[in-house]
């Protein structure tokens, strides 16, 4: 861009951002996705204003430049650091079936239409397929998180796109070559697809689990500026200089930051990671469909509506015939876990196209004599996605049921409620507050909880698993805690953190193992994960023999609390005691269990149990006074700052006590 219009087109951006909260705030209101708003702001502007310095930014392969070295990193790390990193690797077959096998299918399908129906050169056709194959959930994620879709189909969807940006841009460079008039051959283009792919994602696994060694040793401020060189820096290093994909390295840096996140940052730095790249992708997102907006050629689609009504029609049908057979396929004979017909529904319709094929469209050289066709078929699908595909998704996952709470959750969140008001009347008591309409609300959503209760009609079991669900939960927070207390090494927290994770997906499927051999296998991922950092040198790695006595330290200590905690709901009206006492039972016998287990193992681990016994006391004072802080925090006694303070030297004192 000429340097005259820079500062016309900085101001122009730093506007349309101020505009794209206040569109945000709209679309809120009137329930329509943020990110189609936008879009469509972007083109009223365009329309009425069509000479901003800001829509010439955005004008031919603008877009992509702007996507690639500025956008694209931030918006590929916002979504791996923020996916569970256990529900991502125990869907991964499916999720790269997904992104890879059924794109490919996809583009196939499409070209072919487009060859046997606008006569256009099979190669082109396929390139065509393959830049708006890549989908772009931003729009469906955000409805999803609304509305509190389970966390395997948010996964399955935010996945696939994770990996498919960076196939489709893939066969996209590729297939340009042979489009252009340069010949393929079939073996040249699979190796080459090959070699970008695993090497990027080696290249940004390595970045990203050097930079979560660190974690433990940076401050917030340093901490949050490594991750921003990671999601750049793996992104440069593997598309720029080592010429693999500079997304799939970005992915795989995400993903191994935010796996062992938990384990190695404390919970100040993982609250800002996770604030700053929200924010990121936020301000990412909302320039990135207001550029969209911009950069359609509505005259060039007014030109080109019979092949864009094809163009559709081809993304449309190929997207269920892609991926409705490869799922089922993929449960018949590889075992992956079910996926289902609503789900498959859901990520069938939830394929809306976005930014990248748009910018992908707009970088096609000159020379390639049905460019202008192309982008006017891109801008229409991708028009079109937004327009018919967001604006229903809602309607589509409610008319399927995802959307529906469990009559176990809406159990919990009516004890939940009733705990709540039960600490309402206690704090006023405690205040000498008396309020007779204040008392007649908190009279009201106790009667509103309690009839809820009795509608709920839980089995013994079902009731049974709602405790040892919540149990569960209190144990995995237990962990957190004294990870964050300095109490459990990172290797042992990650551990723990597993196995609760898969104890917690056990239950849900009314599968959990109350014996230890539910504590003897780790996934193949977990099992790496302490191998590599057993082989580490200190401060990085640990002796896993000793680690093992710490671990079921923590799970002897963490079910006690889990016990105890429970015992709590037998004080609320509606709660059978007898479902709560064997729920109860459940974490006692796993107290004991880990008591043997310690027994068994204090002859083989030279540790002194004493001072085991005693770190275990700190802790759960620090984390006492966390909690009674952080509370006064939330009440609005104390300031952030001041109890940080007076956390820190709490703490310190309990640290030195009996030194």
């Amino acid at each position: 861009m000429p340097e005259e219009l820079l500062a016309p087109a900085l101001l122009q951006v730093s506007i349309l951002l101020a505009v794209a909260v206040l569109i945000g705030m709209l679309a809120q209101r009137i329930n329509i996705p943020v990110t189609v708003v936008l879009a469509l702001a972007g083109m009223l502007v365009v329309q009425l204003a069509p000479d901003l310095a800001v829509a010439e930014l955005v004008s031919g392969a603008g877009l992509k430049e702007l996507l690639v070295n500025l956008f694209l990193p931030i918006l590929i790390f916002e979504a791996a650091l923020g996916l569970s990193t256990r529900e991502f690797m125990r869907n991964l077959l499916a999720i790269t079936a997904l992104a890879t096998v059924a794109l490919a299918i996809s583009a196939a399908l499409v070209g072919i239409g487009l060859n046997l129906m606008l006569g256009m050169p099979i190669l082109v056709a396929l390139l065509f397929g393959a830049l708006i194959s890549a989908t772009d959930p931003v729009a469906v994620v955000a409805v999803f998180r609304e509305l509190g879709v389970s966390k395997r189909l948010l996964t399955l969807v935010e996945g696939e796109s994770l990996l498919n940006d960076g196939v489709a841009i893939v066969l996209y460079e590729i297939l340009l070559v042979g489009a252009l008039g340069s010949s393929l051959s079939v073996a040249g283009v699979a190796g080459e697809f090959v070699f970008v792919c695993v090497v990027g994602v080696l290249i940004g696994a390595a970045i990203g689990v050097a930079a979560v060694l660190l974690l433990p040793y940076l401050e917030r401020l340093p901490a949050a500026a490594t991750s921003v060189a990671v999601a750049y820096g793996s992104f440069v290093l593997s598309e720029g200089i080592v010429g693999a994909s500079g997304v799939m390295a970005t992915v795989a840096a995400g993903i191994a930051m935010g796996g062992m996140m938990e384990s190695r940052a404390d919970e100040s730095v993982r609250d800002l990671l996770r604030e700053l790249w929200e924010s990121l992708g936020f301000i990412a997102n909302a320039l990135l469909f207001l550029f969209i907006g911009l950069a359609l050629d509505y005259e060039l689609i007014r030109q080109n509506l019979g092949a864009i009504g094809i163009g559709v029609a081809a993304v449309l049908i190929s997207r269920p015939l892609a991926v409705i057979p490869l799922v089922s396929v993929l449960e018949r004979l590889a075992r992956v876990p079910k996926v289902g017909r609503h789900n498959s529904a859901v990520v069938v319709w939830g394929g809306l196209r976005g930014g990248v094929a748009l910018a992908l469209a707009l970088a096609l050289p000159a020379a390639l004599i049905e460019r202008e066709q192309l982008i006017a078929m891109t801008g229409g699908v991708v028009l079109a996605t937004l327009l018919v595909n967001a604006t229903t998704i809602s309607f589509v996952v409610h008319l399927l049921g995802l959307d529906t709470p469990s009559q176990a959750d809406d159990y919990l969140g009516a004890l939940a409620r009733l705990r709540a008001v039960q600490a309402a009347r206690q704090r006023l008591a405690a205040l000498g507050f008396d309020d007779d309409l204040v008392t007649a609300h908190l009279n009201v959503a106790e009667a509103d909880a309690n009839d809820q209760l009795l509608r709920s009609h839980l089995t013994s079991l079902e009731a049974v698993n709602v405790f040892l669900l919540r149990g569960l939960h209190i144990e995995r927070e237990t962990y957190q805690n004294l990870s964050d207390a300095g109490l459990l090494p990172p290797i042992a927290t990650r551990t723990l953190l597993e196995e609760i994770d898969t104890e917690i997906e056990e239950l849900r499927h009314g599968d959990l193992r109350v014996d230890a051999a539910r504590r003897a296998h780790l996934p193949w991922y977990g099992r790496l994960h302490r191998r590599v950092l057993s082989l580490l040198p200190e401060p990085f790695g640990e002796d896993l023999t000793k680690v093992a006595y710490i671990e079921v330290s923590a799970r002897r200590l963490a079910a006690h609390k889990a016990a105890a905690e429970l015992e709590r709901f037998t004080e609320l009206p509606g709660v059978d005691a007898a479902h709560v006492a064997e729920a109860k039972g459940t974490f006692m016998h796993w107290e004991k269990s880990a008591g043997e287990t310690l027994e068994r193992l204090e002859g083989d681990v030279e540790v002194d149990r004493y001072m085991l016994h005693r770190r275990q006391s700190k802790a759960l004072s620090r984390i006492a006074t966390v909690e009674v802080l952080n509370g006064m925090v939330d009440a609005g006694v104390l300031s952030r700052a001041v109890a940080q303070r007076a956390s820190e030297r709490v703490c310190a004192e309990v640290d030195q006590a009996g030194t």
